[in-house]
């Protein structure tokens, strides 16, 4: 399954470009974090159902090992997600800058 996130991406940005209007550089910088760490995480997410699908279309010991996979996958988005909205919230306590260094592999 192919996922277009393009018509998503544009609701973002839409979004965040109204939201950006009464914020703090603080609050921007943790937005576009939090926005680039929910990209990497529904990569993963996507990335995952691919390797459910591809499983699921041999059958038998490798759609389990593909279940396997995908659900290590899955945990994987959600540690990105949290270690993502942790360092927003960093931000916007100040606490941390954006990196400047980007990282897309996980």
């Amino acid at each position: 399954m192919k996922l277009d996130l393009a018509p998503s991406m544009l609701i973002l940005v839409a979004g965040l470009s109204l939201a950006a209007c009464n914020k703090s550089p603080a609050e921007k910088q943790a937005d576009v974090s939090r926005a680039e760490t929910e990209n990497v995480a529904d990569k993963v997410e996507a990335d995952a159902a691919m390797v459910e699908k591809k499983g699921e279309a041999v059958g038998g010991v490798v759609e389990d090992s593909a279940e396997v996979k995908a659900g290590a996958m899955r945990d994987k988005a959600e540690v990105i997600e949290d270690v993502g909205e942790a360092k927003a919230d960093a931000i916007e306590k100040g606490a941390t800058g954006a990196s400047t260094t980007k990282t897309t592999k996980y």
